[in-house]
């Protein structure tokens, strides 16, 4: 494969990775609010996925970053 072409299969990756992340932890979190007393590891997940997602976008950002010098720019 061509370094462009894995360049956007990684941060394509990346940005699907993040919104996963985002979703998990937007759904861990109303579950732990709707659960005041049983949620158990739902906020220890839901801080899981916050570092998922932000691990995500580095990794995106780092790609997006090496697309554009891969242009010349």
């Amino acid at each position: 494969m061509r370094s462009r072409t894995v360049v956007a299969f990684v941060l394509a990756l990346a940005v699907v990775a993040a919104l996963v992340f985002a979703g998990v932890r937007v759904d861990e979190l109303n579950y732990a609010s709707n659960h005041p007393y049983a949620y158990g590891p739902a906020k220890v997940i839901a801080w899981g996925a916050g570092a998922g997602a932000l691990l995500s976008a580095a990794v995106g950002v780092l790609a997006f970053d090496l697309r554009r010098g891969n242009d010349g720019r």
